[in-house]
């Protein structure tokens, strides 16, 4: 399985931008329809790629949905979200690329740069991107992070960090996240032949945009945040708190401790986890263990769990392919610790590596696509109510790596 998702190296970036208005006198600008165009990526069953641009949440809530041979076929296979661009990032030769709409809302690409393989990835409060490449074979515990520039197509800076033990393993990383001037990575730890180990929670802090080391954070009360290739292991909500989600899941590739599944807290301006803060997923309502979590607004979020007493007996890994289909959702207010489950979704996969770029929210209701035992559909879900409705089918393939919506520029 790992061996295949090395060549699953992809990625696209978002923006979605919402306005509101207090007052006539400071409302901010309306939008006018013309000037923005949805995008989304599709993925075959072979695991060709398309950009295809659209005009209308409408079109992802009925009819079919097959792009093969439309749009534009890039090579890059997952997704992300940053300033306005739909950014498909790859280790080949030719390098990544970002694409955007120009003045003539039409789609097009900035220019190439080599960004080398990325395993984590994360947006910044300035509209950059951060890249974290890492050695997937072992051969060194160098890690290389990167700042890419959406706006110049360019790399503004990167250091290398060695991720080593004093035990000889070495840290892997999860998800990335920037709030203010720190740097936030999480990670599981792993040794050469692939073996995980995640008895705490662990987290990585650097200085933003300087990138210098400044010390490694951990925390007991659950276990390692994230896992392989996914990115939906840390979410920033809009206080600028950070909040983290740790499975302590088979099916999420971990050998399950006795901690419990749960979600801790970095509050905005500080570099520790928050002592006085922890919401454990197992003993809630949802008696479940998390997998990922999607930003959906506010402090909400979109999470994607495992009932806990069913998890020992799925796959291992089976996050990240089609073998298991009881997986389920829920919106959890992230402050009040409110939780909803999502109805009206069938028990549906995992993510297959496509993070938070997969989720786009717009009006208080969140578009992605689920995998049943039956098929792929996008579903709309209400970010108050839950309530899920049937969406498009998604023929030729089964899902929808990344959707977002661009402005002009």
């Amino acid at each position: 399985m790992i061996t295949k998702t090395k060549t699953l190296l992809a990625l696209f970036i978002l923006s979605a931008v919402t306005f509101s208005c207090s007052s006539d006198d400071d409302a901010a600008p309306v939008e006018n329809p013309a000037d923005v165009s949805y995008v989304l990526a599709y993925q075959t069953t072979d695991f060709d790629t398309y950009i295809w641009q659209f005009e209308s949440t409408d079109e992802l809530l009925s009819g079919t949905i097959n792009m093969i041979g439309k749009g534009i076929e890039q090579p890059a296979s997952a997704g992300v979200p940053v300033a306005n661009t739909f950014f498909a990032l790859s280790g080949e030769e030719e390098g990544s690329v970002g694409y955007y709409l120009n003045s003539d809302g039409i789609l097009v690409k900035s220019k190439n740069v080599f960004t080398g393989d990325t395993y984590a990835y994360g947006t910044t409060d300035d509209n950059k991107l951060v890249l974290i490449n890492s050695p997937w074979d072992a051969s060194s515990t160098q890690n290389e992070l990167i700042i890419y520039d959406p706006a110049t197509s360019s790399i503004t800076n990167r250091k290398f960090d060695d991720f080593v033990l004093p035990n000889g393993h070495f840290l892997w990383p999860t998800s990335v996240n920037v709030s203010g001037n720190k740097l936030f990575v999480s990670t599981f730890e792993r040794d050469a032949a692939w073996k995980l180990y995640q008895e705490n929670a662990v987290v990585k802090v650097y200085d933003y945009p300087s990138l210098t080391y400044v010390k490694t954070i951990t925390d007991t009360r659950t276990t390692a945040i994230g896992q392989y290739y996914t990115n939906t292991g840390m979410v920033q909500t809009e206080s600028g708190d950070i909040y983290t989600f740790s499975s302590n899941s088979r099916t999420a590739g971990y050998t399950a401790t006795a901690s419990h599944s749960g979600i801790l807290r970095i509050k905005k301006g500080e570099s520790e986890f928050d002592t006085t803060y922890f919401l454990d997923i197992e003993a809630s309502a949802l008696k479940g263990k998390v997998l990922s979590a999607y930003p959906v607004g506010g402090e909400k979020v979109l999470i994607n769990y495992m009932p806990a007493d069913i998890d020992a007996a799925q796959g291992n890994w089976s996050f990240l392919n089609y073998g298991t289909f009881k997986f389920k959702s829920a919106i959890v207010d992230l402050s009040s610790k409110a939780i909803t489950p999502v109805t009206g979704l069938p028990d549906h996969a995992g993510d297959n590596y496509f993070g938070f770029g997969s989720a786009f929210t717009e009006n208080g209701k969140t578009y992605k696509s689920f995998v049943t035992n039956d098929e792929g559909r996008v579903y709309q879900i209400d970010v108050n109510t839950g309530v899920a409705v049937k969406g498009a089918l998604i023929t030729g393939g089964v899902n929808l790596p990344a959707i977002t919506k661009l402005k002009k520029k």
